[in-house]
């Protein structure tokens, strides 16, 4: 359910392990690795890492500067290696990354070998008296300093001091002017000694995910230092050898003579990450450097369609198509081309005949904005409206706005299909967020996008306005019915024909977005959208909200879903291209026979999340699924494969309770836990399920259950007071947990079991 977005663009591993594996470096620039590394390990057998929950954190490679000198076993089912402690230069300087900054803090510190590669790391390329800034550290570290008389300030102005070679570093720096004094140093002779805090950063806030904006000055010197939990590791063995995969130089090499299929997630991420990042930070040399190796060339543009899916495990095919992105991405940013048409744009979302009329229109949008009780994405967020028109690819298309609404926070946005897919294996559209979006800064806006899309206004769900009025002009029309205003024998006639590729059914309670060749023999949207509004106002009803919406629900049809068959975010429904779209547009096909997963992500959006407790997200979703079933197609409540049936929900029961009642079980099985629920309906009706909902409906956010017992006592409490019956037997025969407290408030009710459990 939930749409929050993730970057996974630079994946990386973290790990806690108990010993670092010192390896000699074989390869490309191997002797002058192996000349530093000598200098930084000369006394040093093995490096302590950071006992549990401590983390290392990698350092990926992307240019042909920076060595290796320690790396980290990963163990697991996937064992890999990843960098720990690495070296590179900038200016006239150098900069070396330790993976945690645990290693400047006792009990690390305790260590003779990290105290003598520290040691070694302050005297290396240092000819002159040394003279160290401390930005960070522990007291432990000073110590030690003190013992080997190295001085040391802590005024951050000293930067500018030219007897400072020195910089040791364990937090992250976010003001501007502060890093290029950084770089400056750097860049001038000075050594940069950096302590990771990502995993401390993690510690402190673990919802998190900490990125560094140190970032900005370690990409010049061809390094990325990045974070990401993982299983943790044991201590790795002795190696040889540092694998290819760490380096971007050897990596270059093993992808010119190998095309592997790796099953393997960190060697794949450590692959693919190090590429990314050279083509978006390097120079044009390394870049054609990995063209060569790839074998890509621009004059054969890589297409993802069901015929030639792109397979990530096959790690040099899928680079050259990432190759592909990145260098469009590049290119783009820094000089946009409204012309340019992707090639993939033909197959998905789909092209726009050139026949097809270039029209000016001037509509006027209702605007429907505003919270109406269902979750919502944090505000302020922006909802789509429609507006009956398309962007073809590569081409200008103007949107004209009164000066009055220019400073609105409006926006223009061209495309449905958001959704990145690169979390997939497989690939068979293009797998990044296919819209483009531009603000209303001025009474004319150019609008373009390189994949085309239907065009549409976003307004802030803050806006009080009513109604906005645009004048478009250069695009298209596409199939568009609006129920109770487009005229049937129109749609009929002309608007069902209209050459985008897209269509749109809609009401004010929902909108259906659809592949327009799936409309084109549609001879009564008006029918079909009615059915539709029954289904929504069964859900509304049920989730005791009001039936005429603030704004509607949206389901769109994407060629490759994101998440599962369907899935529900907080703005939209996402359903694939398949029969169940076609039965989706089948009036007569739906009344007769439902579809369960188009119920049952609909209800999704009308839970009562943040009351129910979590193990009954995949659970009270189909009481909206039956509840439609039954009210609107008149089929009762049993129309699934795993409740056929009240005795098959019975044996099912029966079947629970002699393997022994087990909350764990019903946690894990939404069929099961939705079993308990239909003894109460079976027994009560709906009406016992719509009181419970009435209340939650009326309790305020600020007096919501914070806990899951809270939760669960809840749910326990409304449903006995929603029946006047003492439910504390049927819980404990479900093996669902409640409190002596819940127990005590219900107590004067009368006991309460079906049949099938007395």
């Amino acid at each position: 359910m939930n749409d929050k977005k993730k970057d996974t663009k630079y994946p990386c591993l973290c790990n806690t392990v108990l010993l670092i594996t010192i390896f000699l470096i074989t390869g490309v620039h191997a002797n002058a690795q192996q000349k530093d590394r000598a200098i930084l390990l000369k006394g040093v057998h093995q490096i302590p890492l950071p006992d549990t929950p401590g983390y290392i954190c990698p350092t990926y490679i992307f240019d042909h500067r920076p060595e290796i000198i320690t790396t980290v076993k990963a163990e697991g089912e996937e064992p890999f290696l990843f960098n720990n402690i690495v070296k590179t230069s900038l200016g006239k300087g150098k900069i070396i990354i330790f993976g945690s900054s645990e290693y400047f803090t006792a009990p690390m510190l305790r260590d003779p070998d990290t105290r003598n590669i520290l040691s070694n790391t302050i005297l290396w390329g240092n000819k002159k008296a040394v003279k160290i800034l401390l930005m960070g550290g522990s007291d432990t570290l000073q110590q030690l300093f003190k013992e080997r008389h190295f001085p040391t300030v802590s005024d951050s102005k000293s930067l500018s001091d030219p007897s400072v070679n020195i910089l040791l570093l364990t937090k992250d720096i976010t003001d501007s002017t502060e890093m290029e004094e950084i770089e400056i140093f750097v860049r001038r002779g000075g050594t940069l000694i950096f302590g990771s805090p990502l995993a401390k950063m993690f510690s402190a806030d673990p919802q998190s995910s900490p990125s560094l904006h140190l970032n900005e000055l370690f990409t010049k010197a061809g390094v990325y230092h990045s974070f990401n939990p993982s299983e943790h590791t044991k201590a790795s063995a002795l190696e040889d050898s540092i694998p290819y995969y760490l380096h971007i130089n050897t990596i270059l090499k093993e992808l010119a003579d190998n095309d592997t299929h790796y099953q393997n997630k960190g060697i794949k991420d450590a692959v693919t990450s190090s590429i990314s990042l050279a083509v978006y930070f390097a120079d044009t040399s390394l870049t054609n450097e990995i063209k060569e190796s790839l074998g890509y060339s621009e004059d054969n543009p890589i297409v993802p369609s069901e015929e030639s899916p792109i397979y990530k495990d096959r790690v040099r095919s899928f680079l050259k198509y990432e190759l592909q992105s990145l260098l469009f991405a590049r290119k783009v940013g820094k000089a946009p081309n409204p012309y340019y048409i992707a090639p993939a744009s033909k197959i998905f979302p789909g092209g726009v005949s050139p026949a097809a009329p270039r029209v000016t229109r001037t509509i006027e949008i209702p605007v429907k904005t505003g919270a109406q009780g269902l979750l919502e994405p944090r505000s302020p967020y922006h909802a789509l409206h429609s507006t009956g028109l398309y962007v073809p690819a590569g081409e200008k298309v103007t949107v004209s706005i009164a000066d009055d609404y220019v400073d609105k926070n409006l926006k223009i946005r061209i495309g449905v299909h958001d959704d990145n897919l690169l979390h997939m294996d497989r690939f068979v559209r293009e797998p990044y967020d296919l819209t483009s979006s531009f603000d209303i800064t001025k009474d004319t806006t150019v609008v373009y996008s390189p994949y085309g899309g239907i065009l549409y206004l976003s307004v802030p769900d803050t806006s009080h306005l009513k109604v906005v009025t645009l004048k478009i002009g250069g695009a298209v029309k596409y199939p568009y019915f609006k129920s109770g205003i487009t005229n049937v024998n129109d749609w009929r006639d002309s608007i069902r024909n209209f050459g985008a590729p897209w269509a749109e059914l809609a009401t004010d309670k929902v909108i259906l977005t659809v592949p327009a060749e799936r409309i084109r023999t549609l001879e009564d949207p008006e029918k079909l959208m009615r059915f539709w509004d029954e289904v929504l106002d069964a859900d509304a009803a049920l989730a005791n909200i009001p039936s005429s919406r603030t704004h509607p629900e949206r389901i769109i049809i994407d060629k490759q879903v994101a998440f599962g068959y369907m899935f529900t975010s907080y703005q939209k429904i996402v359903a694939p291209d398949d029969l169940s779209c076609i039965y989706m547009l089948d009036e007569e096909y739906m009344r007769l026979h439902g579809s369960w997963g188009h119920f049952h992500e609909l209800g999704h959006r009308h839970q009562f999340w943040g009351i129910d407790f979590q193990e009954l997200g995949e659970v009270t979703t189909n009481l909206y699924t039956m509840y439609v079933f039954d009210k609107v197609l008149g089929k009762g409540i049993y129309n699934h494969e795993d409740i056929p049936g009240k005795e098959a929900v019975i044996n099912k029961i029966k079947k629970y309770m002699a393997e022994g009642a087990d909350f764990k079980k019903w946690s894990e099985d939404p069929f099961l836990a939705l079993c308990m629920y239909i003894e109460i309906i079976e027994g009560f009706g709906w009406q016992a399920i719509e009181k419970v909902h009435r209340v939650y409906r009326a309790l305020p956010k600020e007096r919501y259950p914070s806990t899951e017992e809270e939760r669960r006592d809840y749910w326990f409490k409304m449903i006995c007071n929603a029946t006047q019956k003492n439910l504390s037997v049927f819980f404990d025969k479900w093996a669902v947990p409640v409190s002596d407290k819940a127990r005590r408030e219900v107590s004067g009710l009368p006991q309460w079991l079906p049949d099938e459990l007395k």
